[in-house]
């Protein structure tokens, strides 16, 4: 524990870049480039119902099919998806020209891909970006934080509500619900530790609303806030 807190303390003192945003509480073409003289293209993968105005929102579950249907709602009671949200597995490669993203954004997806499909969907995301400016930014379940509360509770049954907090394991539901159950878990030091794997240069861990992406406020959860863990990769 005390070497990943030096981690921590470290690249707490070097700083968050001077570049970020910091904030108070349409769809595009499946393939575009802003060479073609299009808008700025910015992707928000695994968005949920929370997709936000102005991205090109990409989550995999079956039931936005389903809720499309005619009558589809009524008849297999799933969730109202909003029309910008994109139904695509980016764990197949994502539709977009090499540099051609200004912005990533992915909230609690990560941790639902093994390692080998992460490290797959990272260099997706290296390969889109656009190499001046271009910004990824992952937020997963903070295991450290995870980890210390379970430490920190006296309960004799805190072990078992630590093991459903991982929500590791899979079941018959994930046909359905893809997203109901992790496949691997975070800390600082493993998920920036991927991102230099997928050819980032520049790894850096961040705050809540603090972040190099304008306007983050716009797709940044607070309900998220108390147990992510947040950190930025770029070219």
């Amino acid at each position: 524990m005390d070497e990943i807190a030096a981690v921590e303390r470290t690249t707490a003192e070097e700083g968050f870049p001077a570049s970020r945003s910091v904030c108070s509480e349409s769809s595009v073409p499946e393939v575009l480039s802003l060479k073609d003289g299009g808008p700025e293209l910015k992707v928000n993968i695994g968005s949920g119902l929370s997709g936000a105005t102005g991205w090109y929102n990409i989550d995999n579950s079956p039931t936005i099919l389903l809720s499309r249907l005619p009558f589809g709602r009524k008849l297999f009671h799933t969730p109202n998806w909003p029309d910008d949200v994109h139904r695509g597995d980016v764990k197949k490669g994502l539709p977009f020209k090499n540099e051609s993203v200004s912005f990533i954004y992915s909230s609690h997806a990560f941790e639902h891909f093994t390692w080998a499909e992460s490290l797959n969907v990272a260099k997706e995301c290296f390969r889109v970006l656009q190499s001046s400016g271009g910004v990824l930014r992952v937020v997963v379940p903070n295991l450290r934080l995870i980890v210390e509360q379970y430490l920190q509770d006296s309960d004799p049954l805190a072990s078992h509500r630590f093991l459903e907090r991982l929500s590791l394991g899979h079941k018959f539901r994930d046909l359905v619900h893809p997203g109901a159950n992790h496949s691997q878990m975070f800390d600082q030091r493993s998920l920036v530790r991927l991102l230099e794997l997928a050819g980032f240069p520049n790894c850096q861990p961040a705050e809540f609303m603090e972040s190099r992406i304008p306007d983050i406020c716009q797709i940044e959860l607070a309900q998220r806030r108390n147990e992510s863990l947040y950190v930025e990769a770029w070219k």
